[in-house]
């Protein structure tokens, strides 16, 4: 069965945090692709700029996936990915409250993701009971 992650972070309202937010939506899809197809539970990831409700500026990032199984071990699999750690770690970086103390570990980690994650399993209507495994190999990809 599916779940949902909607990480909502809002970020620091400086020029340079302003364009970093920019510049990973731009390049999310690039930057995760090979690390998410790894690991066969994800079905959909996305980044989302909130705007500042004047208008100007990015006032919060939000990361929406759905994936297969529970949360912490699908966090666990983010934190062994070093590419996906990296998508983490510039993400806390531009936080307008960053983890603290500053991330180090699984543990730490996991707290961040659980404590900003505006979504639990409940809040998610699934059409279909199928895993990522399950769809995949009922529909490869073309070699």
């Amino acid at each position: 069965m599916a779940n949902p992650l909607t990480l909502y972070v809002p970020i620091k309202q400086d020029p340079i945090t302003q364009a970093e937010a920019k510049l990973a939506y731009a390049n999310f899809v690039s930057s995760v692709q090979h690390g998410l197809d790894g690991s066969h539970i994800v079905h959909y990831a996305r980044l989302a700029l909130i705007p500042n409700p004047g208008g100007t500026g990015i006032l919060a990032i939000c990361l929406i996936t759905t994936f297969d199984g529970p949360m912490n071990p699908y966090l666990k699999f983010f934190w062994n990915n070093g590419a996906l750690q990296k998508v983490f770690s510039g993400l806390a970086a531009i936080a307008l409250n960053p983890p603290n103390p500053p991330v180090t570990d699984l543990t730490g980690f996991e707290n961040f993701i659980n404590n900003n994650n505006l979504n639990n399993p409940n809040d998610l209507y699934n059409t279909y009971p199928q895993t990522v495994r399950q769809i995949q190999g009922a529909f490869p990809h073309p070699a």
